[in-house]
This record gives C-alpha cells, sequence and structure tokens, in this order.
C-alpha cells in the first residue's frame, strides 16, 4: 500500500511539472553512457530545462491525468525533458547532441498542452529560441529608427553644404 502511495504522489508531481513548464519532450536515450548523459544533462540545464528518467507507465500516468493519451505504449528507456525557461532551447541542446551521438531520438513533444508528433516536434525545433526571437525583434525596431536619424541628419547636412558652397562662391 506504501509503495501504491508513493507511485501516486510521483504520477502526481510529474503532471504538476508538465502544466508548469513551457514544453516538454520525451526521449529515448538507450546507447549513451553516464557521462554522455551527465554532459546532455548539464547542456539542458545551461539552457533553462531539467532532464529526469522516469519510468514509462509513471509518464503514462502523469500524461493522462493532464489530459493527453499518447498513441502508442511507451517503450524503452525514456526521459522527460521540461523546458522551465525557454521553450525551444533545452530540446536544441538534446537535438545538436542527437547530431552528434545520434543516440537520443525524440518520441513526443508537449506544448501547450497538446502532444506533438515527431513531424510536429522537428517543425517546433526549428524556431528560433525566445533569446533569438527577442534579438531579431529589437534588430527591426533599431533598424527604422536609424534611418530616420540618418534622413534627419542628411537634410541639414545638405543645407550647411549648400550655405558653405554660397559663402566660397561670393569670396
Amino acid at each position: 500500500m506504501k509503495n501504491k502511495t508513493i507511485k501516486i504522489d510521483k504520477v502526481e508531481a510529474i503532471a504538476k511539472r508538465l502544466n508548469g513548464s513551457k514544453s516538454a519532450a520525451l526521449l529515448q536515450y538507450q546507447g549513451l553512457s553516464a557521462g554522455d548523459i551527465s554532459t546532455l544533462r548539464d547542456k539542458v540545464k545551461t539552457a533553462g530545462g531539467q532532464v529526469e528518467v522516469i519510468k514509462n507507465s509513471l509518464i503514462s500516468r502523469a500524461l493522462e491525468k493532464i489530459g493527453i493519451k499518447l498513441p502508442e505504449i511507451l517503450t524503452g528507456p525514456t526521459a522527460i525533458t521540461f523546458c522551465d525557461t525557454d521553450e525551444i532551447a533545452p530540446l536544441k541542446e538534446i537535438d545538436a547532441v542527437n547530431k552528434s551521438k545520434e543516440k537520443t531520438t525524440f518520441k513526443y513533444g508537449i506544448y501547450g498542452g497538446k502532444l506533438l508528433l515527431i513531424d510536429e516536434l522537428k517543425k517546433f525545433l526549428s524556431l528560433p529560441s525566445k533569446s533569438a526571437l527577442i534579438s531579431q525583434l529589437l534588430g527591426g525596431l533599431k533598424n527604422p529608427l536609424q534611418r530616420l536619424a540618418y534622413a534627419m541628419r542628411y537634410n541639414q547636412t545638405q543645407l550647411v553644404l549648400t550655405l558653405k558652397a554660397l559663402a566660397d562662391k561670393n569670396k
């Protein structure tokens, strides 16, 4: 009975964590060494996320608790990546490790309380991170202001040059 209440509490904690995260992803990490997993966790943590290895049955129950039904039963070793500060950056770190090691694979993604299949998750990963979007926005806002300042200075400069040319002519 005590073991059952512990599992129920774990499911509750996972469901609460999934609801509190900006996004999440289920991934298969089979084939990674302990050092690779540690490196992956550190990179994801730096990017604003957390990787936790959780039993498949607990993951499935937690997802059902928040209203997400998986299309198939989870098999193999599964980890959840919780993205706490940025929706995409931690997942991009995993994708980068996957490209170099080819040992991790995404199973599903979760964003906005909805399940993302592999194709949808890949489109999600192709989006720029939050910091990249902010820098693009600031660059876009800065450019018209620079043009306006240049245009305003241009007319004044032309006026001064014209007056100087008239003054030089009258000498």
